[in-house]
């Protein structure tokens, strides 16, 4: 029988246990003050059966938040949520998943998108997602906010708009994220507003609130910043410099992590652009290294003193992201130079001397190499090969290379990956050349005439989740326009601490030849094709 000719028995049968679902739905939600989930809102979803549930007990609070549908209900941010968008961001004859979102009256969806901001809360005032635990830090560079996004569930559960708090970044907002030890705080580098903010981690609160925002350097006051180091035991946070500071020659900056007051520039030599940072453990050294250089530096983090400069070849490299192993002594650099891309590997001595040990080819252009969550995989997102690499270091080999199904698959300038969870790893993808096709076009502002029309493919980037195993899609996660940093706190279960420290075999690792051909810095490419760090 089918399931419409089911619904008015099961809505009468949900009637008897949910209060004021026995009487008719008020007239005009607009009147309505209270936005009580049992009183209004579960009514109003299980009469109009927006998401074709049929049975009425599947609009109990916690199914639908346990629902695929509870997916397009982001927690304070009603606009941003795919209900509200599937009824005012599409054009009426673009197929949807939920039909039935379009009948709801203007006065129903208005009150939907008023219990959304204030929190989609339950009867009890709890907030979807507060017990996420595998919280995934996602920046949208190109729209000024960071996705948070439930690596477990696999949806977005909140997002933070910069501007909320006073720090517009156009047109190049959040990049790189870190946290605070104890998880209270996490930080991050807006490169446009030319500051960087410490905001809460608590899943409770509105992220527009201006609790939310912790506290934020002068916007301004430190130009273009980009990859971030934190010591929280000395409460220094250190910041590298993003792409948009070429043509000239900067130092890293030094906040204190409590107040973000700008305490110090540390100068290095002749070193244009250092992006490439990297904090040891007991925050003793920093490693960095520029965009466009030939020496990687080692610099003590307490005096700023040079400590070593490692000599990498006679030409010019694009070098992108270091990573430590948990020893502290083991790190790796992603190096691009005259068409071969790379990881390179190295020894830390006890001195600060930095010694180059090998290199293992990666796919094009290696990117943003984050180390996975058993402390020895380093995942390398290829920008220009749409594809990460997986490589076990000590062995130093690759293990992995995950990739499309097909030319147009959601792996699209893969930016920067996060750790493995429950057998899935994940990366960002910019999509600006557009080559991934979003679920949805939604439509952009209005033109001079009123018109709006479906924005373009570039306009939406992804986190993409992928079997830690074979490389296979899990599932696509869309997001706004140019998604770069991902990041996690590496807690519960995900903690380097917790994990087997294995050594680094220098005696097991491939010692090949470095490719030190020229590399063609393009400026261009790099600013007109997604190329900012």
């Amino acid at each position: 029988m089918p399931v419409l000719r089911l619904l008015p028995l099961a809505l009468l049968l949900f009637a008897a246990t949910v209060p004021g679902l026995a009487q008719p739905l008020p007239a005009d939600y607009g009147a309505v003050r209270g936005l009580g989930f049992s009183a209004h809102v579960q009514p109003l979803l299980a009469e109009r059966d927006v998401f074709g549930f049929g049975a009425a007990e599947a609009y109990a609070w916690d199914a639908l938040f346990a629902s695929d549908a509870g997916a397009t209900i982001v927690p304070f941010d009603a606009e941003g949520s795919d209900l509200v968008r599937f009824v005012e961001d599409l054009d009426a004859a673009t197929a949807i998943p939920y039909p039935n979102l379009r009948t709801l009256r203007p006065d129903e969806l208005a009150f939907l998108k008023r219990w959304i901001e204030a929190g989609a809360r339950d009867d009890d005032g709890a907030v979807p997602y507060a017990d996420a635990e595998h919280v995934l830090f996602a920046a949208v560079q190109g729209e000024n906010h960071v996705a948070l996004i439930d690596a477990a569930r696999r949806r977005v559960i909140r997002r933070v708009y910069l501007d909320d708090h006073g720090l517009p970044s156009a047109p190049y907002g959040p990049h790189h994220i870190v946290f605070a030890p104890d998880d209270s705080a996490w930080f991050v580098s807006l490169i446009s507003a030319g500051a960087v903010a410490k905001l809460s981690m608590d899943l409770s609160l509105d992220p527009s609130d201006p609790a939310y925002l912790l506290a934020a350097s002068a916007p301004g006051g430190f130009t273009t910043p980009g990859m971030m180091a934190l010591d929280g035991d000395a409460d220094r946070l250190y910041v590298g410099r993003s792409t948009l500071s070429s043509g000239s020659t900067y130092g890293l900056g030094v906040f204190d992590a409590q107040t973000m007051d700008f305490a110090e520039e540390i100068p290095l030599p002749a070193f244009d652009i250092p992006h490439a940072l990297a904090l040891t453990p007991g925050g003793r050294y920093l490693l960095t290294a520029p965009l466009s250089g030939r020496d990687a530096l080692v610099v003590d983090a307490a005096s700023g003193d040079l400590v070593a400069q490692t000599p990498l070849g006679p030409t010019n490299r694009e070098l992108v992201h270091f990573s430590l192993l948990p020893d502290g002594r083991t790190a790796t650099l992603t190096s691009n130079s005259g068409g071969t891309s790379e990881v390179l590997f190295f020894t830390l001595g006890d001195d600060g001397a930095l010694t180059l040990n090998g290199t293992v080819p990666t796919g094009a252009r290696a990117w943003h190499g984050h180390l996975d969550s058993d402390g020895r995989t380093l995942l390398v997102p290829n920008r220009a090969g749409n594809s990460v690499t997986l490589i076990d270091v000590p062995a130093g080999e690759v293990r992995l290379t995950a990739e499309n199904a097909d030319a147009n698959g959601p792996i699209s300038m893969p930016h920067s990956p996060a750790p493995t969870y429950e057998g899935a790893f994940f990366v960002s993808s910019s999509n600006l050349q557009g080559t991934w096709m979003p679920p949805f076009n939604f439509l952009g502002e209005p033109d001079a005439d009123g018109v709006r029309t479906p924005l373009p493919n570039d306009a939406f980037g992804n986190v993409t989740v992928l079997d830690a195993t074979t490389g296979a899609v899990q599932a696509v996660i869309p997001l706004g326009r140019y998604p770069s940093g991902v990041e996690h706190p590496m807690h519960h279960g995900m903690d380097h601490g917790d994990m087997q420290r294995e050594g680094m075999d220098h005696g097991e690792m491939k010692h090949e030849g470095m490719d030190h051909g020229e590399m063609k810095h393009d400026e261009h490419e790099m600013n007109h094709e997604g190329g900012h760090h």
